[in-house]
């Protein structure tokens, strides 16, 4: 490499390749990508079946079913609620029959 070579850096040497190297690099690319593409194939062919029969089945069947709002115009039934002691408990027990009837 001399001082005053601007393309010092960048030289590189062209080496001629036979045929026999060049027919096995193209036969290796072509075995590659004929295996990738019978693997795609094949994988897309079981899985095609598989997700429509679940497609099917989530449209026949559904999911979870959809929860359905009170109409907006619902009657809203407000309470107070206490918790009774024991005696309380006791005592508006015997208000009540079997029946659930108030006496």
């Amino acid at each position: 490499m001399t001082a005053n070579d601007p393309f010092g850096g960048m030289r590189f040497t062209v080496r001629r390749v036979s045929f026999w190297q060049v027919a096995i690099v193209v036969a290796v690319a072509l075995a590659v990508g004929t295996a990738l593409a019978v693997v795609a194939a094949s994988v897309f062919l079981i899985l095609l079946p598989v997700v429509a029969i679940a497609g099917l089945a989530y449209k026949l069947f559904g999911g979870r079913k959809a929860t359905t709002r009170a109409p907006s115009g619902a009657t809203v039934i407000d309470a107070e609620y206490r918790v009774l002691s024991s005696e309380e408990a006791a005592r508006e027990s015997t208000k009540w029959d079997d029946g659930r009837r108030i006496r």
